[in-house]
């Protein structure tokens, strides 16, 4: 009896690795032969063994296909590195791109406003060359409330204009008060 029960054990495992028919008709034999002395003893050891054998090869079968279940996962994974490393670099590319405009734009930005700042001191300078020779023309002609004013002018582009230009701002102040006192004292 203890070999039916054995049949039966090994049988319902080789059921669940692909054996089907020969695992079934096991079972079969095992339930409705009768259990007779020396007779299921040496059928019983045949089977044993073919069983054992449909075991092994059963065992080497999901071996082979858990190789290949892990070969095939390891080339997805790589295949999907492959892919996140190319867009990888595709995005760094494009950051290289971005940094290359935006650096070549700062630059362009930087030259215009430098331009731009010429031209106003340009200006400025101009404007001041201007009021500084009204401001000597008033002094001349003894119109110190014109000059002042003027000079009230040129105070305001002192920030814009070059040294030279503000010392002289500061020579015709000193020479307006100068005149002022002047008059004031005669």
């Amino acid at each position: 009896m203890l070999t039916a029960l054995a049949m039966l054990a090994l049988a319902s495992a080789l059921g669940g690795c692909g054996q089907g028919d020969e695992t079934e008709q096991m079972e079969e034999s095992a339930q409705t032969e009768p259990a007779t002395g020396a007779e299921t003893t040496a059928g019983t050891d045949s089977q044993l063994e073919q069983a054992k054998s449909q075991a092994a090869a059963a065992m080497a079968k999901l071996q082979a296909a858990g190789e290949q279940a892990g070969a095939a996962a390891r080339d997805a994974a790589g295949s999907a590195m492959d892919q996140v490393q190319a867009k990888a670099d595709e995005a760094a590319a494009s950051l290289q791109e971005a940094s290359t405009q935006a650096s070549a734009a700062a630059a362009a930005a930087a030259e215009a406003a430098s331009e731009r700042t010429a031209a106003l001191t340009q200006s400025a300078q101009a404007r001041a060359d201007t009021m500084i020779t009204e401001a000597r023309d008033y002094l001349r002609e003894n119109d110190l409330n014109s000059a002042q004013g003027v000079l009230d002018k040129l105070k305001g582009l002192r920030d814009q204009v070059s040294e030279e230009v503000r010392t002289e701002i500061d020579e015709l102040q000193e020479r307006l008060s100068d005149e002022a006192r002047s008059q004031t004292a005669g």
